[in-house]
């Protein structure tokens, strides 16, 4: 299709280990989001966040349970889904690119991706998911207009910025692009389940009790 061949050629040019076309900053922003898991990111987010607007504890408490049951449960049916579509990675595709049945794409046996593959299906992409969950509930929570910075525990110094959730989450799809790991297609379609999800969790659990 026109959409596979678009991803294929996207992830081919800038997730190889020796692209030509990814600048620094999209080497760097790769590593970053590769480095922790993306809940690690989003609690550090937004534990960040509540200390700076000094919320209590009851809403941190509720904060905390709406932010990670909405990517559990993204997580949960993200992998339900990888294990039901059973799709290849990048770097299985693209050296097998000849058996694709899409005679526009090429072959590459020597494409290495920028990152390592993980070792479970490609769609939909996990970190995707759980970040479009988070970036959700953190928007709702925290308005989202807010802006923030994240710092990595394994990259010591390194620093992202972002003027807003939808901001990080859309920084953190390319990522995977960049890394060699995903498609857009299963990063976009990642992110829409994880809205979903965080939509329905938001409108139905852990609801704010009324002051007596």
């Amino acid at each position: 299709s026109a959409r596979y061949l678009a991803d294929f050629q996207e992830t081919s040019s800038m997730g190889s280990v020796s692209s030509l076309v990814r600048s620094d900053d999209q080497t760097l922003a790769a590593r970053f989001w590769n480095a922790s898991t993306a809940a690690y990111y989003w609690n550090t987010i937004a534990v960040t966040l509540a200390a700076q607007r000094k919320t209590t504890l009851s809403e941190n408490a509720r904060l905390l349970a709406l932010l990670d049951t909405a990517m559990a449960d993204a997580a949960i049916a993200c992998w339900d889904a990888k294990y039901n579509f059973v799709f290849w990675r990048p770097v299985t595709a693209i050296q097998l690119a000849d058996t694709d049945g899409n005679s526009d794409t090429s072959v590459d046996l020597n494409w290495t991706p920028l990152l390592t593959t993980p070792n479970h299906p490609e769609y939909p992409s996990g970190h995707s998911t759980v970040s479009g969950a988070a970036a959700t509930v953190l928007g709702d929570y925290f308005g989202h207009t807010t802006s923030f910075s994240i710092e990595s525990d394994v990259m010591v110094g390194v620093v992202r910025s972002f003027p807003n959730f939808d901001a990080a989450l859309a920084e953190i799809k390319d990522a995977r692009i960049f890394g060699g790991i995903h498609f857009r297609s299963a990063c976009d379609d990642g992110q829409t389940i994880g809205i979903e999800v965080a939509l329905y969790v938001i409108d139905h659990a852990f609801q704010p009790l009324a002051l007596e």
